[in-house]
């Protein structure tokens, strides 16, 4: 059971399904909260809490849905196994195969990923371009920081206006660093020229995903925040002019920094184009 997150509507029918409400009796207990609160955001948290404690089914939704934006190369887009940044880097596939070919290797070393670039190691600390930091960062060189996890977005009816997705329709910021850091320009262009922006959307088991800030929620709290967000998104549609409406709240969802999605949980896949960002 899951929450159909890709339209006001489809967050409508299946909230009021799971909830045993109609549309307007959802939108008249909104209304009456909201009414209540007023500027109070505690008021209306809890008046909201309350009404998913009120109406809350036998059986809560035990899946969710993640939509992940990424620049793709030809050729590797139809690998739809979501694999963490150390597996995509350390294991043959078809994107290492890509930054081999551009003399790019990694390998992992003492618990954090070596980079090999012309056939010689690199030393981030001899790095005088771009953010060697940054590399030093993704690359798991800080014990217990280290940032390897895939991540996404729970809502896709917004997804376009979000800010970060302008910003991801370029070449990827690792990828951005490393080039700039190793000076390897020619793989900017081929990356450019040979790849396309794609919305990848996974169902997955909610106990297998974190939201961002609220890493130490156990599945029940999980299931709980998820309708409260879709409540909230559904308020805003009522109380804002949708065409002036942005992504701002849309829960970020990231899977632990070991995890990797095999592709039986890959639903479909979505090229974003220029005019969809506008």
């Amino acid at each position: 059971m899951f929450i159909d997150t890709h339209s006001k509507e489809s967050m409508e029918e299946t909230l009021c399904a799971l909830m045993n409400i109609t549309t307007d009796e959802l939108y008249t207990i909104i209304a009456e909260i909201r009414d209540r609160a007023g500027d109070d955001y505690d008021v209306w948290k809890s008046g909201i809490r309350d009404l998913i404690n009120q109406h809350l089914p036998d059986s809560l939704p035990d899946e969710i849905l993640l939509f992940h934006l990424a620049r793709r190369l030809q050729g590797t887009e139809d690998d739809v196994v979501a694999r963490n940044l150390l597996n995509l880097l350390t294991t043959e596939n078809t994107f290492s195969k890509v930054l081999k070919e551009h003399k790019v290797e990694f390998y992992e070393e003492d618990g954090h990923i070596e980079t090999v670039y012309n056939g010689k190691k690199v030393d981030w600390e001899r790095c005088w371009n771009g953010n060697s930091s940054y590399m030093k960062s993704r690359l798991g060189y800080f014990k217990g920081r280290e940032d390897y996890c895939f991540n996404g977005f729970a809502f896709k009816d917004l997804l376009y206006k979000n800010s970060y997705a302008r910003n991801l329709s370029g070449v990827p910021e690792f990828i951005g660093q490393l080039i700039e850091c190793l000076g390897c320009r020619e793989l900017g262009y081929y990356f450019m020229e040979h790849s396309k922006y794609y919305c990848y959307e996974y169902k997955i088991p909610i106990d297998r995903v974190m939201f961002d800030d609220h890493d130490s929620y156990s599945t029940g709290m999980k299931q709980k925040y998820l309708i409260e967000c879709v409540i909230e998104r559904l308020r805003d549609y009522v109380y804002s002019n949708p065409r002036y409406m942005y992504d701002h709240e849309n829960p970020v969802l990231r899977l632990a920094d070991d995890d990797i999605l095999p592709a039986s949980y890959f639903v479909s896949k979505e090229i974003i184009t220029g005019d969809m960002l506008r």
